[in-house]
């Protein structure tokens, strides 16, 4: 397994239009332990040959009359290869590289080999003695992107933090048709605060060269911290009005599910759900031992509403390859025509023990002592407003406990003595003059 350090460099900061321009460097570390049982790096991988299947799919859709010198072009550089498949170390596809043999002085191999050095000069490794090597990920390991990314700051309108502005100076692409070329979203590090179920957050994936819009799924938690989960998937062109500004044409619209990256890395690539989760059924008939799986194989983000902060995500993606049927190349003539998987990612963050407690620390703690001290306030403020209320009509209440309305005193005589017998003394009227 491969831990991947994502960092932003060459960061630079423009007050006047309140923006931040930088560019990505990604750094990817083997990590044995963290790998199946007994899993080195060295195993041997049978896969689709990816190098020859990416220069067949793009002479078959460019210049589809030189595949037959594109056979004989194969059998120098690739050393007479017996089908499509290659037979690689795990370590080498992925960053060391393998192989193209370009030291060949016959027409076919140094034809192609030429081309390759002025088109893909990004993709390969180019050595003494007219050796290349090529890798999915050694090219850019350690290696900064040449893309320069201009985002909001977000600190006139917080609403607009990390959102896209421009890529390489540029305000929208020039891939598409209409509103797909337009950069829509953030740059996936950040996100507005203040989020509710009725939001659809928007990301742009420079990667992939297209904006997702992830939509509210339910309500979760992440070490004790309440979180709403946010979903998405690769989307169907065909029948989403958003979408299909990425065709040319509705017939050149992948099936459901999948996304064609042509345009975007300039190989005949498709990206969908790892095991083609959501995908059209018909492409799991043409590859045995798939099998997909929600929890598995989603992309789901965690997100702290108040903050925007996302505490856990899993994004997951594969990548495809067709494989194309031609009677015009040996290599080819008998395969099936259909989506072949190679490889699937998975990037994600998971928030450690240190920032969810200074999360906790920071806003919630102090959000409930708040809280509490609220409701205190507000007690304390009644109790106040009654004891005013009551101290102001005192004098009426008092009254209302006192009036005739009251109920009558009744007058209790001692049993068998008349009334008349009763005398009353009369108060002197003078000093009462006393002998002694």
């Amino acid at each position: 397994m491969e831990k991947e350090w994502k960092e932003k460099v060459e960061v630079e900061d423009h007050e006047d239009t309140d923006t931040i321009t930088y560019k990505k460097l990604d750094t990817f570390y083997f990590k044995k332990e963290l790998s199946g049982p007994g899993l080195t790096g060295e195993e041997i991988l049978v896969i689709p040959h990816i190098f020859l299947m990416t220069v067949v799919g793009v002479v078959h859709r460019d210049k589809p009359a030189m595949l037959n010198m594109m056979g004989k072009a194969f059998n120098g550089i690739l050393d007479n290869p017996k089908d499509i498949f290659m037979r690689v170390k795990a370590l080498d596809i992925l960053f060391r590289g393998v192989v193209i043999n370009c030291a060949r002085t016959e027409f076919a191999p140094k034809a192609v080999c030429t081309a390759l050095k002025k088109e893909a000069a990004g993709q390969l490794i180019f050595l003494p003695n007219n050796q290349y090597m090529f890798s999915i990920f050694g090219m850019r390991n350690g290696t900064a992107d040449s893309h320069v990314v201009t985002v909001e700051r977000g600190m006139k309108n917080v609403m607009d933090v990390g959102k896209v502005v421009e890529v390489d100076g540029k305000p929208k692409m020039e891939l598409f048709r209409d509103s797909c070329n337009e950069y829509q979203g953030t740059d996936g590090t950040i996100f507005p605060p203040f989020l509710t179920e009725s939001d659809r957050l928007q990301t742009f994936s420079g990667d992939l060269c297209r904006s997702f819009k992830a939509w509210y799924q339910r309500k979760s938690s992440y070490r004790g911290i309440k979180t709403n989960r946010y979903i998405t998937n690769i989307g169907d062109y065909a029948n989403d009005p958003e979408l299909q500004c990425y065709c040319d044409s509705l017939e050149t619209c992948p099936p459901k599910g999948l996304m064609d990256l042509s345009k975007c890395i300039g190989a005949p690539m498709y990206v969908s759900l790892p095991h083609f989760l959501d995908c059209d059924p018909k492409l799991l008939e043409g590859v045995k031992g798939l099998n997909p799986d929600v929890s598995e194989h989603e992309i789901a983000i965690d997100f702290e509403p108040i903050t925007g902060t996302p505490l856990v995500a899993k994004q997951r993606v594969q990548f495809n390859i067709r494989l194309i049927k031609t009677d015009k190349m040996e290599l080819c003539k008998d395969l099936p025509d259909t989506i072949a998987p190679l490889f699937w990612v998975e990037e994600g963050i998971q928030l450690n023990k240190t920032f969810v407690n200074m999360l906790k620390h920071q806003l919630f703690i102090p959000k409930r002592v708040v809280g509490v001290i609220r409701w205190l306030l507000v007690a304390c403020g009644t109790l106040g407003a009654l004891g005013c209320l009551v101290y102001h009509f005192r004098d009426s209440i008092m009254h209302l406990a006192v009036s005739s309305e009251s109920p009558s005193v009744t007058k209790v005589n001692p049993e068998g003595v008349e009334e008349n017998n009763i005398s009353v003394i009369e108060q002197a009227r003078g000093p009462t003059k006393v002998d002694i």
